[in-house]
Order: structure tokens, then C-alpha cells, then sequence
């Protein structure tokens, strides 16, 4: 994994801003660099083509409309994958995404690249230092984070909405073949792929965040939320009679007790309110 090769996964949408300038400080950093244009409504398409014709190790691959950030990386890593399939890229090669807002920190890329390959990791996602973010985000992240630790089957996730990650090819291609995605939930959905699936994942290293942005809704938590548990099920269903998983009991039974603390006040209000009336 020592001679991998870097390839990063940029998706924009609507980053007229700052796509140029992160796709500038990241080229340095890695051997292919691909940026995703996924259906930008301002000029982060010409910024892009304005960028590549002087850094021939970088391409463009384009959704003419916006299809969400879920469907730009699904884009970009399944034609890795079949580069792969193809034997123009190995197993071990590394895979870096990044945000094209600038909110990722990196001076630490090749520090983290160092880890990845000293512990043989199939993923690191780096734990964003969330202490400058408002304490709803904060709050948001955490029960995020602890509901992907319930589903993962084992792995303690810190950061589960973290885009700044690092996968190694092989992993992520296998992972891909239990990836349904929507709007915002590749993040989430991978981590718990890769989890159940017996991966070797580190989410410990804090990183600071230059910048905070959020575009998530409560609809896109709710969907997230969603997507854990439909990933979780999908790996128990499709994965090979061959390959063990860890069992759904323990978040199913979990999930059915917190919803049971969660209803009991609702009924117990409501039956007071009957009485009364």
C-alpha cells in the first residue's frame, strides 16, 4: 500500500466560490485527481474547465442536473470501480474525497495517508473537531454518530457525517454492492457497509475544520437515519452465505426500546388527557 496510488474525488455543486482554489491545493497531494459536476447552476462547471487544462492529471465527469451528493460520488466510484475491474488500477490504491468548499483541512492529507497505510486500513474517516460548530450541530452529530456505533455491528463511529475520508479501492468497490445512496446519505451508508462487512476503520484522528458549512435539513437527518438501517439489512441480505455479519438482534431490540421510552410519555399524556375530557 506503500506505492498506492492517490486519487481524489471532488464533488461540486454550486461551489463557484472555492472549487478552483481547493482543486488547486489539492492537486499537489495526489496522482488523479476527479471532480464531479453534479448539475451546477452558477459558473462552478466554468471554474472547473478553467482549472483542468493546465493540470493533465485531473478530469471532469459531469450530471447535467443536480442528482445529490449520494449520486456524485456513486458516479465517480463506480467508474473507479471499473477501472479496477479492468486492471488499470489496483485494490490498494487510495481513494481521497473531499469537499469542494474548502472546510477540510489539507495540510494533514499525507499525515493521514501515513496512517492508513502503517495500520493497513481499508478506511479512515477523519473525526472533524466540531467544538466551533453550533451545539444543534453538535447535538445532530452526535446522535448521528451513536446510531451509526448501534448498526456498524462493532465499530465506535465519532464522526459518521465526516466527507473527509480515505478509502482503499478494493474496499470501497466491494462496499459499493450494498450502496443504495440518496441526497446526503453516502456518508452514513458506506460507514455502516464497511462496518458490518468486518472492514478495518479508524475514525479517531481529530482534525479542525476551517470552515463551517451545513446545507442538511431535518428531512435529510430523518433520510440518513433511514439509510443506516436499510444498509445494515441490505449487507445481512446480500452479502455471501460464506461471509459472516454481525447479528441485527442487538440494534433491532435497541431501536425497539428506545422507541418504547420515546411513546410511553405520549400515551401516558394522552390517556390523562381522555380521562379529563
Amino acid at each position: 500500500m506503500s506505492t498506492s496510488k492517490r486519487i481524489a474525488v471532488v464533488p461540486a455543486y454550486n461551489e463557484e466560490p472555492t472549487v478552483r482554489d481547493v482543486l488547486g491545493k489539492l492537486y499537489s497531494y495526489v496522482d488523479e485527481l476527479v471532480v464531479v459536476d453534479d448539475g451546477s447552476t452558477d459558473a462552478t462547471r466554468s471554474e472547473i474547465e478553467c482549472f483542468l487544462p493546465e493540470h493533465p492529471r485531473a478530469r471532469m465527469l459531469v450530471h447535467e442536473v443536480n442528482q445529490g451528493m449520494s449520486e456524485a460520488y456513486y458516479l465517480a466510484f463506480t467508474d473507479l470501480r471499473q477501472r479496477l475491474e479492468d486492471g488499470e488500477l489496483s485494490p490498494d490504491d487510495l481513494v481521497y474525497t473531499i469537499d469542494a468548499d474548502g472546510q477540510h483541512e489539507l495540510a494533514v492529507l499525507d499525515e493521514l495517508r501515513q496512517t492508513m497505510v502503517a495500520e493497513r486500513l481499508d478506511a479512515l474517516i477523519v473525526r472533524r473537531d466540531l467544538s466551533t460548530y453550533p451545539p444543534y450541530k453538535q447535538a445532530g452529530n452526535w446522535v448521528m454518530s451513536t446510531w451509526a456505533t448501534m448498526w456498524s455491528g462493532g465499530v465506535r463511529y465519532h464522526d459518521v457525517e465526516s466527507g473527509y475520508r480515505i478509502f482503499r479501492l478494493g474496499a470501497l468497490a466491494e462496499a459499493l454492492d450494498y450502496y443504495q445512496g440518496y441526497k446526503y446519505s453516502e456518508t452514513v451508508e458506506v460507514a455502516v457497509v464497511m462496518a458490518r462487512l468486518g472492514m478495518r476503520i479508524n475514525n479517531e484522528i481529530l482534525v479542525p475544520v476551517p470552515i463551517f458549512r451545513s446545507r442538511t435539513r431535518m428531512k435529510d437527518v430523518v433520510i440518513d437515519l433511514a439509510a443506516m438501517v436499510a444498509a445494515a439489512f441490505r449487507v445481512t441480505l446480500r452479502r455471501p452465505p460464506s461471509q459472516p455479519v454481525p447479528s441485527l438482534l442487538p440494534p433491532v431490540l435497541a431501536t425497539i426500546g428506545l422507541a418504547l421510552v420515546a411513546l410511553t410519555p405520549l400515551a401516558l399524556m394522552r390517556r390523562a388527557w381522555v380521562r379529563r375530557h
